[in-house]
């Protein structure tokens, strides 16, 4: 609580200002309650409200860190799972609503995660990579199998018709399957990245 900015904000009120303040759990936030408890003691106020709300701040500070502590364990359990998988492999969970989460290790640290769902051939992936064992970072990334087999498969299908006269012969005409493909990807991007990494925690953080 050393940024409490209420601090200086209430050291212009009385004593029974801020007894008021601490009491009253409905119109004021903890964080102004604590600054309140915290003048009077710098006042040597006599209060059992001062007691009260230092309880409050000890059962938050524990809770905090138990939820801590949770998540960090759930992460944990995570990285062991997808540790299981190996090197070059894909490791397919089901999820609720019937889709199925896959788990490609790229090499020791890296995961390609996808959902595979209706069109998903077309939507970007999400990279993770453990750090140790039990931190990880997540980001997006495009689906290079997506755009090998749309983009330069495009492309080339693209070639073979204006080879055969069935469309126009110009540039911009071969590369629009991959332009079309990579900036699909990338505007799916931000949305697809969250409703994966939301499917990743739940499926694999649980016991």
């Amino acid at each position: 609580m050393t940024d409490n900015h209420f601090i200086e904000k209430f050291k212009s009120k009385s004593d029974r200002e801020l007894e008021r303040v601490a009491m009253d759990s409905k119109s004021f936030v903890f964080d102004a309650r604590y600054a309140a408890i915290t003048l009077l003691k710098d006042r040597n106020y006599d209060s059992d409200i001062i007691n009260q709300v230092e309880k409050e701040y000890e059962n938050l500070v524990k809770a905090q860190q138990k939820t801590t502590e949770d998540l960090k364990e759930q992460d944990q359990r995570l990285i062991r799972r997808i540790r299981q998988i190996p090197i070059k492999k894909t490791g397919k969970y089901g999820l609720k609503n019937g889709n199925e989460l896959q788990v490609r290790r790229l090499n020791q640290d890296y995961f390609q995660i996808r959902i595979e769902a209706f069109r998903s051939e077309l939507a970007p992936v999400m990279i993770c990579r453990v750090k140790d064992d039990s931190t990880y970072s997540c980001y997006p990334f495009l689906y290079l199998k997506s755009i090998l087999i749309f983009g330069f498969g495009g492309t080339a299908l693209t070639v073979i018709l204006a080879y055969l006269g069935y469309v126009e012969n110009e540039i911009f005409i071969f590369s629009l399957p991959l332009f079309v493909t990579i900036g699909f990807q990338l505007l799916l991007m931000p949305f697809i990245y969250f409703i994966i990494l939301n499917f990743f925690r739940k499926r694999l953080r649980k016991k």
